[in-house]
């Protein structure tokens, strides 16, 4: 299945989950998600990488800990990815094998998400830890999709709740992590 999204930073996640509530829409509890995303050695993670990715996500909810394995590959951006995704029982295996295949470390991301609905159009509200608060339009199509069309009406969802392309963050979480990472990496060596 092909995902695409469009991501903006957000001042506060209350007040986006508060004017969705008073627009007649619900909005989920909060799950904590920590993503470990794991690429092939030397690529970088931009938009134009079309090698898969591949990720484990802790999910907690409700003292509830669930564990996903997830495939992406980029098709224009790194926000429109085939993705496959399934439960798995066994992350510390599942790590091992990632590491087994030649993958490495890329990233390690922690967030509190909530969640909404507008018609089949998804809303992650999320509390990233480093980054800041993000609001993402998500949506799963064809393989075939026009990518331009689905963007605009994404970006359309999210004018509901006063959210334009002013905000616009192009990068996925991981890349920004790993921005932030290698420029503390860079700072302490530098200093």
């Amino acid at each position: 299945m092909r995902e695409i999204e469009v991501k903006a930073r957000i001042e506060n996640c209350d007040t986006v989950c508060e004017l969705l509530i008073k627009a007649g829409y619900s909005v989920s509890d909060p799950v904590t998600q920590h993503d470990r995303v794991f690429g092939l050695p030397g690529i970088a993670g931009d938009d134009d990488n079309h090698q898969p990715w591949l990720r484990l996500r802790t999910e907690k909810k409700d003292g509830n800990v669930r564990y996903i394995f997830t495939l992406k590959k980029s098709v224009t951006n790194q926000l429109d990815s085939i993705e496959h995704e399934t439960d798995i029982a066994d992350p510390d295996e599942l790590l091992r094998i990632f590491t087994h295949i030649g993958y490495e470390p890329y990233s390690d991301v922690t967030k509190t998400r909530r969640k909404s609905k507008i018609g089949d159009i998804e809303l992650c509200i999320d509390v990233v830890d480093t980054l800041g608060h993000f609001i993402e339009a998500e949506k799963l199509t064809t393989e075939d999709a026009d990518y331009t069309e689905v963007e605009a009406e994404l970006w359309a969802t999210l004018n509901i709740v006063g959210v334009t392309a002013v905000d616009q963050i192009t990068d996925g979480y991981d890349v920004l992590m790993r921005h932030v990472v290698d420029s503390d990496l860079n700072g302490s060596v530098s200093s």
